[in-house]
């Protein structure tokens, strides 16, 4: 039994050119055969009154070919059962007029269904051209706003939603100005304008940097690259967003880095510049005896011009060591070292220093504490940059110690003042090369500012950590920890 419901004017029911299709059709035609005799008395001079609906039938199920063979077994059929022996002039004008009207109606029906299916074909096509688009738009890395010429957003994908923190029917047929605080509308705006101005012609769109706003009101900056494309509904122009947030604060981080170097030189030149001047001037004496004949106060002058020479000596170790090793150049020694007799040897060389300065410095370690393997000259030289750092910050009066033990997880070496101390938040600042916290040529504190970096560099070299707990007007703690198997095992 034929479905009626399954009846489209696009798509017959049946396989034209099939053989069911044209069984059907000749079906209809002996169904609409014997509803045409039964209604003889009805319709005595219509003869084709019932084959002209069979045929469109016969068209719609079965195709128009199987139509134009129902055509052909009606006009047989009539003129069999339904016309009188007779031919006459009214029989044959009938039979033409419903030829005419049956293969008419075929063909407007078969170019129906050819049109109607170049419609779907275009709108399937239509369809997955649009499912392609909306899939690169909702691949894509950056947040994609599609905008018409009146600004509105046409289109979207899921990123623009998480960036944005609105819905995909909250932003749907919305100004995009919505997304842009007040004071960046007239820029984005005017480079709209320009790319209309142009014709829209520009290939490769506009980049501009403004803040976007989020649907919370918080702003945040944002990149947005224009790009006008063409189509049938008239010009659209994307929106490629993105968050440029990090890189703002990288920016930051380099110009502050890029300030530090250039804070850095100019204390490297203070620095140079003052022994320097005195090794030139001193010498120049000594040259000249422009005191007269060598005396004790060339002696004097002398050790001036050496302690001036080590001191510029210092600071150009330091700056090597610390180009050696963010380099990775820098390669340790593994020797025996004596963790007391390192210290001891340390305070040695910075007790004149503490002496000027009116500071205690003493030295808490056990002999009994085994050695360590490490690289013994840059163990010192870490041991001697904390020591005579915290000479240099703590005050007439006050105290440095140093001390050393064995834990758990390996030897802890520490060296506590009693200091000018610093903030929590100036630590990390002390712990970068080139930093102060102080900084400028009128800091109360002489020096590069390597001394905590380079140590914290050849700690970590060792396989240690370093860490720094301080408290301002209070002091500041320094503890080294080197691993266990630093530890060398005397029972061995």
């Amino acid at each position: 039994m034929i479905n009626v419901s399954k009846l489209n004017i696009d798509r017959p029911r049946f396989q034209p050119k099939s053989l069911m299709a044209y069984l059907v059709a000749g079906l209809i035609v002996v169904v609409a055969t014997a509803l045409r005799l039964t209604l003889t008395s009805w319709v005595a001079g219509m003869p084709f009154v019932v084959f002209f609906p069979a045929v469109i039938l016969a068209t719609f199920l079965c195709g128009s070919a199987a139509g134009f063979l129902a055509t052909l077994l009606s006009i047989a059929s009539a003129w069999l059962f339904i016309f009188p022996s007779e031919i006459s002039y009214l029989s044959i004008y009938q039979t033409a007029l419903f030829v005419v009207g049956a293969v008419t109606v075929a063909a407007v029906i078969g170019a129906m269904r050819a049109a109607t299916a170049d419609v779907r074909r275009l709108n399937k096509t239509l369809r997955v051209s649009e499912g392609k688009f909306r899939g690169l738009l909702e691949t894509a890395p950056d947040a994609m706003v599609i905008v018409d010429e009146q600004h509105r957003i046409a289109l979207i994908n899921a990123q623009t939603e998480d960036l944005f923190g609105y819905r995909r029917a909250e932003l749907l047929d919305q100004p995009i100005e919505m997304l842009i605080p007040d004071r960046n509308r007239g820029k984005y705006l005017a480079q709209l304008a320009a790319l209309r101005d142009n014709g829209w012609l520009t290939p490769m769109g506009r980049v501009i940097e403004l803040d976007g706003i989020r649907k919370d009101g918080t702003e945040f900056p944002i990149e947005v690259s224009l790009g006008p494309f063409k189509t049938e509904a008239g010009i659209l122009v994307s929106n490629a967003i993105r968050d440029i947030t990090a890189r703002r604060q990288i920016e930051a981080s380099l110009a502050e880095a890029s300030k530090a170097k250039s804070d850095f030189l100019a204390n490297v030149s203070h620095e140079l510049r003052t022994p320097l001047n005195a090794i030139i001037g001193f010498s120049e004496l000594i040259r000249d005896a422009v005191i007269g004949p060598l005396d004790a106060r060339y002696r004097e002058y002398g050790g001036d011009i050496n302690g001036s020479g080590r001191h510029l000596q210092k600071i150009i170790n330091d700056i090597l060591d610390i180009s050696k090793i963010e380099g990775g150049r820098l390669e340790l020694r593994n020797e025996v070292v004596s963790i007391g007799d390192t210290a001891e040897a340390c305070r040695r060389i910075v007790e004149a220093m503490a002496l000027t300065a009116g500071v205690s410095l003493s030295i808490n370690v056990s002999g009994s504490l085994p050695p360590i393997r490490s690289d013994e000259v840059r163990f010192q030289q870490i041991l001697l940059n904390l020591m005579s750092n915290a000479v240099k910050f703590t005050p007439a009066g006050g105290h440095v110690t140093v001390s050393a033990s064995i834990e758990a997880d390996g030897a802890v070496i520490v060296v506590e003042d009693t200091g000018i101390g610093m903030k929590q938040e100036d630590i990390a600042i002390a712990l970068e090369p080139f930093r102060q916290i102080d900084g400028g040529l009128t800091r109360r504190f002489d020096g590069t500012g390597l001394g905590l970096p380079l140590a914290k560099a050849l700690v970590e070299l060792h396989g240690g950590r370093l860490d720094i707990q301080s408290t301002p007007a209070a002091g500041t703690t320094v503890r080294i920890r080197l691993p266990s198997e630093r530890i060398m095992d005397t029972a061995a």
